[in-house]
């Protein structure tokens, strides 16, 4: 127990002295292993087991796609469609941000943002490229239509989050290598749950946005013309999901294997139809791909040593008994995994708490007969809070910048937009059944 708290210790002091997380972790883990007598080769050993996966092979070709779009413009393609689709509509922004895949139903320049970061969610899969991505577009659109910008900037960070929640999820590719649960369940199961939060966090942006007086400028019109032109040049972007996701529930390929043919979908419809990219730009964007993989993997390498000294130590009985001594009941107990991951979800990024703490409550879970596909889900809408959750928060640091705007002034519309997601996740630990139905119906 003790190397427990050595390692708990050398962590945090790493990290508030500005060391990078996953260089944090590796020191941390490393001093542990030394104050446990054991080789370092044990750690080099972990870290190369834990990243020989079949299944995070997927993670390289995703942001790779991110990587394309961010240079070919099929991000501003999709924003676009969104507007043309809901942007006339009263706050149309806002759920141009959140709600793409539920459109009309809501209440815009405003839903313009919800719609746009499903969409993109249902591309990239990477919280923080699809905050970005979104940020500097929509940002000054909505600035100029009555939103300021200590409103818009958590509002396109929450929005980029649902790339955790919407299918293809780097989040549920790691979860599904830590777990042993089908990464393919796990991208429909996320479907419906990623909805609902869409949809929660567009209700709070309507009643923000009512009573303080925003997007009063927002008067869009609806035009068939738009509609059409927007559509017809988002059409092939608009695909990207289709081919992904509708090609893992007929059963055609694997998540493993959709990455590869969505780069190659993405790489083509770059250069042979929008023609936004040239063939000496390739270079750039693998090498941009490359570092940002290398920065995942290395925090999953050192993060899986940590996991197993946590393991050493027994941590995962000793939390197993801890929790369910306090109670048997599967909602209490997943709320208060809920709750670990929420305040670990402040001070640490959502890759390696996954690794780190998924083995620990993924069992206890489960043992209380919670169903694995919501368990799974709740721990991505729950990164998806991290996210925007100073002092962390990497999507709501990348929006504030993006943005131009200091972190401490958005806090006021911050924690309102996680109230909405923490309202999601008490509708799923009720209803556990809104995660598993569809991986049901399709069968995988």
């Amino acid at each position: 127990m003790n190397v427990v708290w050595l390692s708990l210790g050398l962590f945090f002091l790493f990290m508030i002295l500005g060391v990078p997380i996953a260089i944090s972790i590796g020191l941390a883990a490393g001093a542990s292993l030394l104050a446990m007598d054991t080789s370092l080769v044990v750690m080099a050993q972990k870290m190369f087991i834990s990243t020989n996966s079949f299944t995070l092979i997927a993670i390289p070709f995703f942001m790779l796609v991110g990587a394309i779009m961010d240079r070919s413009g099929i991000t501003e393609m999709l924003v676009n469609f969104a507007k043309a689709c809901i942007g006339w509509v009263r706050y149309g922004m806002v759920y141009v941000t959140i709600l793409a895949m539920i459109g009309w139903l809501t209440c815009g320049l405003c839903y313009v943002g919800v719609v746009s970061g499903i969409f993109m969610g249902g591309i990239s899969g990477s919280a923080t490229a699809d905050t970005a991505a979104l940020s500097g577009i929509l940002i000054p659109t909505m600035e100029r239509q009555g939103y300021p910008r200590n409103f818009t900037a958590p509002l396109q960070a929450s929005a980029g989050t649902l790339g955790v929640i919407i299918p293809p999820s780097l989040c549920m590719i790691v979860l599904g290598s830590v777990t042993n649960l089908q990464v393919s369940k796990l991208f429909i199961a996320g479907i419906i749950p990623g909805c609902i939060v869409g949809l929660c966090i567009g209700i709070i942006s309507f009643f923000i946005c009512r009573s303080q007086g925003f997007g009063e400028s927002d008067t869009m019109r609806f035009s068939l013309k738009l509609l059409g032109k927007s559509t017809k040049e988002a059409v092939w972007a608009l695909l990207i999901p289709v081919i992904i996701v509708g090609g893992i529930l007929a059963g055609v390929f694997t998540p493993t294997e959709a990455s590869v043919i969505a780069v190659v979908y993405t790489l083509f419809v770059a250069l042979m139809v929008t023609k936004t990219i040239r063939f000496k730009d390739i270079p750039a964007i693998f090498c941009d791909a490359a570092r940002s993989t290398g920065t995942v993997m290395f925090v999953i390498g050192t993060s899986a040593v940590w996991s197993w000294i946590l393991s050493y130590a027994n941590i995962p009985g000793m939390l197993a008994d801890a929790i369910t001594s306090f109670t048997q009941s599967p909602f209490v107990v997943m709320m208060i995994i809920t709750v670990i991951f929420l305040i670990g979800g402040m001070f640490i990024d959502g890759t390696p708490l996954i690794i780190m703490l998924v083995p620990l409550l993924y069992p206890v879970a489960t043992a209380g007969g919670f169903d694995p596909l919501a368990f799974g889900i709740i721990i991505c809408i729950c990164n998806a809070m991290g996210a925007i959750t100073p002092p962390v928060g990497a999507a709501l640091f990348v929006a504030c910048a993006s943005g131009g705007v200091k972190l401490e002034k958005t806090f006021k519309y911050v924690y309102p937009i996680v109230i909405a997601e923490l309202i999601s996740i008490i509708i799923l630990c009720i209803i556990p059944q809104l995660a598993s139905f569809l991986p049901s119906v399709v069968g995988r």
